[in-house]
């Protein structure tokens, strides 16, 4: 999209030449877009993120993903990354993932942590929420491309070069995002992968929270209408 040698950086790694996202060596300008961050969820205290404004632009970008399927989510790469699992989890170990971190409805960690990472970064001190990425809308037929094309406008309107002439972002979209996730659910489907359920108590307590969070939002910081419109959704697919 920008032409630059790298789209995202991660914000806990470093090298001699690379420091909380910024390359060392480079005298001036910029070699990649975002700097990817997770905190609360893994802490960044000393200097907090909000200290650190004056080495980033003002804008974040703020990824959401459905509990519906983030939390399973969650749990496979877990499983991937720290116990080098090559298969989807078994039924036994999601569900007893899942009653031990979603819970019920008087105490669910996992939901807790959600809601607590999506509000640090709506109420941020010197930074503001330009976009919520609602993960199932990168691959969707209708909402694909007008996210791509607003996160477009974005990166624009921060200084980043775009490469690509807005007519032509429908089939950057197609080609690089649709099709990868085409790929990927064929490659699952063909792996025999199961579908995670939560119990029907945690459905309507999660549908519940979800609801309760939209209505919290007084519409006094950037993208409250988006985000609201985003759990909306969200919680309506827990029926």
């Amino acid at each position: 999209l920008t032409g630059l040698s790298s789209a995202s950086k991660l914000y806990y790694r470093s090298s001699k030449t690379l420091k909380r996202c910024h390359n060392l060596n480079l005298k001036s300008g910029y070699d990649g877009v975002t700097c990817e961050i997770v905190h609360p969820i893994v802490p960044c205290k000393r200097p907090s993120p909000s200290a650190q404004a004056a080495n980033f632009g003002n804008v974040v970008l703020v990824a959401l993903r459905n509990p519906l399927t983030a939390f399973p989510s969650y749990q496979q790469e877990k499983a991937e990354k720290y116990h080098n699992a090559k298969e989807q989890v078994s039924k036994e170990e999601w569900i007893s993932f899942r009653d031990q971190y979603v819970g019920n409805s008087t105490h669910s960690p996992l939901f807790q942590e959600w809601k607590e990472f999506t509000l640090e970064w709506r109420n941020m001190d010197k930074y503001h929420v330009a976009m919520y990425l609602a993960h199932e809308e990168w691959a969707d037929e209708t909402k694909g491309v007008a996210l791509v094309t607003k996160f477009a406008r974005v990166l624009r309107e921060e200084g980043f070069p775009i490469q690509y002439h807005t007519d032509d972002l429908a089939c950057l979209w197609h080609k690089n995002i649709l099709q990868s996730a085409i790929q990927k659910k064929k490659k699952h489907e063909d792996e025999g992968r199961y579908v995670a359920e939560f119990t029907a108590e945690q459905k309507n307590f999660l549908a519940a929270e979800l609801r309760k969070f939209s209505s919290e939002l007084d519409n006094t910081r950037p993208g409250d209408e988006q985000l609201k419109d985003i759990l909306t959704r969200y919680s309506a697919d827990f029926k």
